[in-house]
């Protein structure tokens, strides 16, 4: 314990930072330090993107009041040889969403970067037990799981689709909702909805666009909760009304499905 230090990541999270960084913090380098590379991308030997966690350099610090407040954070940058979207408009949609859900808000953006404050966490879907090895499978795995798990993922993906809602009732479409966009934070304990580029206001887009995008964001949580609820049975709410609802367009044989959801437990099952 005494080899680390808590240091503020978002005004709702903090981290433990070993002790060899700390330095760091105090006495800033002139540029970036990299601490962990999360993804790096490349075609034929050239970099196109690299997502890195990094603690400011007085430039960083210079230039965006809260990478002064939170140098421990993440940041994205674009190559030359990478299509991307406008970090401009990542940046002024994360705002928006920050504002609406709570958030942890956007640092700053250049023309090639993009930096946000770290949401500590693992992607929903490392804990998932589902993939895309097929229906059957699934269901199988579903009914394997305990009692705990389905339940406690299941609360998670409520306050997901809650979460999802409010965006998009605040005129914002998420756009890339892949189970690994939403990040369980265990203090506190929270679904957080990251990764804002292909986000898009809803005056930007006709009224049939935004109905499909808007079914598109919800189609993952959806397919997950169907598969929960064949172990925990019929629950009430929003997220399990619309998944029922919507069974024909998740499932090639939706009816096994709904009978499996409707099969009653058995008793003492854990």
């Amino acid at each position: 314990m005494y080899d680390e230090r808590f240091v503020p990541v978002s005004p709702r999270h903090s981290v433990r930072l070993a002790q060899e960084y700390v330095h760091l913090l105090e006495r800033p380098p002139s540029r970036d330090y990299i601490v962990r590379t999360i993804t790096r991308r490349e075609a034929n030997g050239l970099p196109l993107m690299a997502a890195e966690i990094v603690i400011a350099g007085r430039e960083t610090r210079d230039r965006f009041p809260l990478a002064a407040k939170y140098p421990l954070h993440f940041r994205k940058t674009y190559y030359p040889g990478r299509l991307h979207g406008d970090p401009r408009e990542e940046y002024e949609r994360q705002a928006e969403a920050s504002s609406l859900l709570g958030a942890p808000p956007p640092i700053g953006f250049t023309e090639d970067t993009f930096r946000s404050c770290l949401v500590p966490g693992i992607p929903y879907s490392r804990l998932s037990p589902f993939d895309d090895a097929g229906e059957e499978q699934n269901l199988r795995k579903a009914r394997e799981l305990s009692l705990a798990v389905a339940a406690g993922l299941f609360r998670l993906l409520e306050q997901g689709f809650e979460r999802l809602t409010a965006l998009h009732r605040g005129g914002i479409v998420h756009g890339d909702t892949q189970l690994h966009n939403f990040i369980v934070c265990p203090s506190p304990l929270e679904m957080v909805i990251i990764d804002y580029e292909g986000a898009a206001r809803k005056e930007a887009l006709s009224d049939a666009v935004w109905r499909t995008r808007c079914a598109e964001d919800f189609a993952p949580l959806l397919r997950e909760s169907v598969f929960l609820q064949c172990r925990l049975g019929p629950q009430p709410g929003v997220l399990a009304d619309t998944a029922w609802d919507r069974l024909d367009a998740t499932f090639e044989d939706p009816e096994r499905f709904r009978a499996e959801i409707e099969r009653p437990p058995g008793l003492g099952q854990s």
